[in-house]
């Protein structure tokens, strides 16, 4: 998940250990290739996970009854070092709301009762209905799925093996950011599941034709994201690769 600030090359990473049951989070930036930090972050457990990164924080939730898909608790953690900053238990979080504060909720009953939280400290305040709403800006670009049945699926199977020289995919996720454009795509090769990252041209030129992940059990999902002009994705489901589309 990438930091909300327009300018910024940092990244926030989950980690998880299956065979421990144990996740780990990281900060890296991209732009000087370098891990902030990596750690296991107090009060976190297996069912802890990411759900975004502003204010110099980034922002988890806990799962405090597993067999319920709901949150439970909010937690801050520090950018610049992955220390916990504050846990509001019993919230969760909504969206950032400008000029350093969060939308919160807590359920009450079967409803929710909104109010702002400073995302510095983690103070609650009352709701505020003057503050403006944000004009927010997409700074994150993820792929659209294409499976078989989609009406756009073919013209876009027989690009890619147009520009591969047979590939027949089963799966494509499609990203465009002018004149590139980006293909995850899976095929399937003696029963297991293949996956490719293809960048062209709109001239149809080829740049990169790469396999990221190879016997794998199924499609995967966010394997690649935009951000400005950064490309990140996964390859073989642990390495985090980034690239610079200029």
């Amino acid at each position: 998940m990438p930091d909300a600030r327009p300018g910024s090359t940092l990244w926030a990473i989950e980690l998880r250990d299956t065979e421990r049951r144990e996740v780990s989070f990281a900060v890296i930036d991209t732009d000087s290739l370098a891990v902030k930090w990596h750690r296991q972050v107090e009060a976190t457990d297996w069912w802890t996970s990411l759900t975004a990164f502003s204010d110099q924080h980034i922002y988890l939730h806990n799962y405090r009854y597993p067999e319920v898909p709901e949150p439970t608790d909010l937690l801050a953690v520090k950018a610049d070092a992955g220390l916990l900053s504050w846990v509001l238990s019993n919230h969760l979080l909504v969206k950032n709301a400008g000029e350093g504060l969060l939308e919160v909720a807590i359920k009450r009953g079967d409803s929710f009762r909104h109010m702002h939280c400073n995302a510095a400290t983690g103070e609650l305040l009352p709701w505020n209905e003057a503050l403006p709403e944000r004009d927010d800006k997409v700074i994150l670009m993820e792929p659209v799925r294409y499976m078989e049945e989609n009406m756009y699926f073919e013209r876009l199977a027989q690009f890619i093996s147009d520009a591969t020289g047979g590939h027949i995919p089963v799966a494509i996720d499609y990203l465009e950011k002018r004149p590139y454009i980006i293909f995850s795509y899976y095929i399937y090769e003696q029963d297991k599941t293949v996956q490719y990252l293809l960048i062209v041209t709109d001239q149809k030129q080829q740049v990169l034709h790469e396999k990221l992940s190879e016997e794998r059990e199924g499609t995967g999902r966010s394997t690649m994201m935009l951000k400005a002009s950064t490309l990140v994705y996964l390859k073989n489901s642990n390495e985090f690769s980034s690239l610079t589309l200029s």
